[in-house]
């Protein structure tokens, strides 16, 4: 919703001269003048209008040249160029920093003769194609003549004045200097060299080699740089426009409302809208005529844009800075921007000198959805199935795998994600879910203990996580006294817990053996041994590995194994062993079975 409060103000337009780019040597003189090379050997620059210009439409250009002092010794002259290739340069010496860009038309101010090229021996100009300076080639557009009518030497110290015209129409351009029609060219320049393109970049080109000069040029006004633009005022303002000096005369056209209709920058100060013409005449009575429109009325300064749309939790921050300007909000602030974190009408009047404009915009918050599935998850159990719930009330779903529905039940490994919408506010999570097996751990049956005995409990292999009832780590661990005894294992995060008790013996002989030992010299557990009797009228005790090769033979019933078969350590692994006994008033027998043999 847009209105406007009308008060009276001044505004000022000034003609902004283009951008130029400069390369190679090119320096910026100032009051729009270029120096394209300095009395130096071997220099190249250039000087481009950054924006392309378009062929299909009418444009001149003005502008002044000069060449230098040096004549026999002085070179190589400036270029006008048109082509659509990039903002660079060409080749220098002889190559007029143009030879070389191709496709392009090129107007060249020739200063120096080079034979290969067919140059006169006077300074010449002439219309060439494609960056080829030879005057032989078909890309010669035009002959060549004398640059300054009646003169050979256009290297004179004097600042001589260049006339650019190009007629759309007949596609022509032509060329004068000091008033003097020099050079023309017609034919089809759009289609012939720059193959139906018609937008096109306009620059100017210069070098030296071995010989040298300075070469400058100042743009008095260029169609595409200079023409004026329609400007909009209050009722009861004014406005002033520049045009470049320098001309012979200004008329503009009505006169009504102009401060002075001779002027170059006059104030306009129109009662209602106005088109003005001015005519420009330069020199030799050539004249340029440029069109502008004074619009009376309530100019745009501010546009908060289009209603707005938001979810709950989102802040908008809304600029409408402009420089010079006051500003004033509905909530009473004066800064030039807000933030808004709620529904409402917001509008804001600015002010820059004595116009005003305002305009208003409704801001509407929706509800956000909200969906947080929590952290990435390990299923113990395959069995087991993971619900995920994503319900928003009024909201739509979109699961990974394109279902629609509030819920999801996961059965297997996977990342899953949801979006979820209200309108357009939207929530997104996702849920890598891992499923592993609970491990299998079983420590065996009750151990009876008896006094001075040890036993080495194994709980599993050492790929799994342990921890013992006293927070100690490993897959073994060794039992000294009775007690009740537990350890957790642990594979990827699921958890089986296993217990054994351990009671006291007085042990009057029992044959007892471990189901495990570890030959590491550590003190503890590094013979395989049988381990209660001593009383005993007979003992033999044989060990043989898998293949049923005897590692270890003894009739001493306190000795051991200890792990090793001829010097040699025995691979870790399970062995059986084979125990023949009298006890003295107990039983006799044999006792055999298999333990693990651990490092």
């Amino acid at each position: 919703m847009k209105y406007c409060l009308i008060l009276i103000s001044v505004l000022l337009v000034q003609g902004a001269r283009a951008q130029w780019v400069l390369n190679g040597d090119a320096e910026e003189l100032g009051d729009n003048c270029f120096q394209l090379t300095e009395e130096l050997p071997t220099q190249a620059g250039s000087v481009w209008y950054d924006s392309l210009i378009n062929l299909e439409e009418d444009f001149e250009v003005n502008f002044e040249i000069y060449l230098g002092t040096l004549d026999a010794s002085g070179a190589d002259g400036i270029a006008f160029v048109l082509q659509p290739v990039s903002t660079g340069l060409g080749e220098s010496g002889g190559g007029l920093g143009y030879e070389g860009i191709e496709p392009s038309l090129d107007i060249e101010f020739d200063t120096w003769q080079n034979g290969i090229y067919g140059d006169p021996t006077y300074d010449h100009i002439s219309i060439m194609q494609d960056g080829i300076l030879d005057h032989f080639a078909a890309t010669a557009l035009t002959p060549y003549t004398q640059i300054l009518s009646g003169s050979t030497n256009a290297e004179d110290g004097n600042y001589h004045q260049v006339r650019i015209t190009w007629e759309a129409g007949s596609q022509t351009i032509s060329c004068f200097v000091d008033c003097d029609l020099r050079v023309t060219y017609s034919g089809d320049i759009i289609d012939d060299i720059f193959d139906g393109d018609p937008f096109v970049f306009m620059g100017f080109t210069a070098a030296t080699g071995g010989s040298y000069n300075d070469q400058i040029v100042c743009l008095d006004y260029v169609t595409a740089v200079d023409e004026l633009d329609d400007v909009t005022v209050c009722p009861g303002d004014s406005v002033q426009l520049f045009l470049p000096e320098g001309f012979v005369s200004y008329s503009w056209s009505p006169a009504t409302g102009v401060s002075d209709p001779t002027a170059p920058d006059p104030w306009l100060s129109p009662d209602v809208t106005t088109t003005y013409t001015v005519t420009i005449t330069d020199e030799c009575g050539n004249t340029i005529t440029n069109i502008v429109t004074v619009t009376v009325g309530s100019p745009e300064l501010v546009d908060l844009g289009p209603d707005l749309s938001l979810c709950e939790g989102d802040e908008e921050l809304i600029s409408v800075f402009l420089a010079g300007a006051t500003y004033e909000w509905n909530n009473g602030s004066t800064l030039p921007a807000i933030t808004i974190t709620e529904s409402g009408t917001y509008w804001v009047e600015l002010t820059l000198g004595n116009c005003t404009d305002a305009d208003t915009i409704n801001v509407n918050y929706s509800p956000a959805p909200f969906v947080n599935f929590g952290p990435d998850t390990v299923v113990c159990g395959l069995s087991e199935v993971v619900f995920l719930d994503a319900t928003n009330p009024g909201a739509t779903y979109l699961w990974q795998d394109g279902s629609t529905s509030p819920t999801y039940t996961v059965t297997e490994d996977g990342l899953y994600f949801v979006t979820v919408s209200i309108g357009s506010c939207i929530d997104q999570d996702s849920l890598a879910v891992n499923y592993s097996s609970y491990p299998a751990v079983d420590l065996g049956p009750d151990i009876y203990l008896c006094p001075d005995s040890v036993v080495l409990l194994l709980a599993g292999p050492p790929v799994f996580v342990y921890t013992w009832q006293d927070g100690s780590s490993g897959n073994t661990y060794l039992i000294t006294e009775s007690g009740e005894y537990w350890v957790d294992v642990n594979s990827n995060g699921c958890i089986t817990r296993a217990y054994i008790d351990v009671i006291d013996d007085p042990c009057i002989c029992e044959m007892i053996v471990p189901n495990a030992f570890s030959p590491n010299n550590d003190g503890y557990n590094d013979e395989f041994r049988q381990l209660e009797c001593s009383q005993l009228n007979r003992f033999n005790m044989k060990i043989y590995n898998r293949w049923g090769e005897l590692m270890f033979e003894t009739s001493d019933y306190s000795a051991g194994w200890d792990g090793t078969f001829r010097g040699e350590q025995c691979e870790m692994g399970a062995y059986v062993f084979v125990i023949e006994y009298d006890i003295i008033d107990g039983e006799s027998g044999i006792k055999q079975g298999s333990f693990l043999l651990l490092r």
